[in-house]
């Protein structure tokens, strides 16, 4: 069963000073590549979309997406989720893949094996999968969702414009994968981001 993941990039960055935070760069490699680099491992095959910008992703990594905006521009992750869908829907390759990931562009410690998990559960329960946060609060926008289930939300939502992730989740069974809670943590301020250059440290220093 093929794998499709969405990386969203598009938001305005306010409380980070309106950076780009997909394309700070971690220990010598962006957000966002290490976020690539995460799904290609966990899945070589993975038909990887992006929903905003793709500022960050090396030449190489460009040409290997497609890549898709929300219309109007900065309407939100719902907004970027389904811009993605309707794009592949277009291209006729909606049941092309039975997993899609719906990935958030700010968590730069996703690993293989997380993303692994999530896919290997969604695959065995049908159903959503997803994790808890380092605030014990579900992680919307780290999970593994079956694609058709996915499409048929975005339809009962309707119009996605400024709309909530949670949304989609209204209602469902999700199966919870347990993780280290660090390995989801986005960052939205300065002081978010120098608590993850801690934890890429502490790793590198263990190695």
């Amino acid at each position: 069963m093929s794998i499709r993941a969405i990386i969203l990039s598009g938001g305005r960055s306010n409380r980070f000073g309106g950076v780009h935070k997909p394309a700070v760069e971690l220990g010598g490699t962006t957000v966002i590549s290490r976020i690539f680099g995460a799904v290609c491992t966990a899945d070589p095959d993975a038909e990887v979309w992006v929903a905003g910008p793709c500022d960050g992703l090396t030449a190489r990594e460009q040409e290997s997406v497609h890549s898709v905006v929300e219309e109007p521009a900065f309407a939100g992750p719902l907004a970027g989720i389904a811009a993605v869908c309707a794009a592949f829907r277009d291209a006729s390759s909606a049941a092309s893949a039975g997993v899609t990931l719906a990935l958030a562009g700010d968590m730069p410690l996703i690993t293989a094996g997380h993303l692994g998990d999530l896919i290997e559960a969604c695959q065995r329960t049908g159903t959503p999968a997803t994790g808890t946060d380092d605030r014990g609060k579900t992680q919307f926008l780290c999970a593994a969702w079956p694609t058709e289930l996915l499409l048929s939300r975005l339809d009962d939502i309707g119009d996605p414009t400024n709309g909530a992730v949670k949304w989609l989740f209204s209602g469902l069974e999700l199966s919870l994968v347990d993780v280290e809670p660090g390995v989801v943590a986005d960052f939205d301020t300065a002081e978010d981001l120098d608590r993850i250059h801690t934890r890429i440290d502490e790793a590198a220093s263990t190695q």
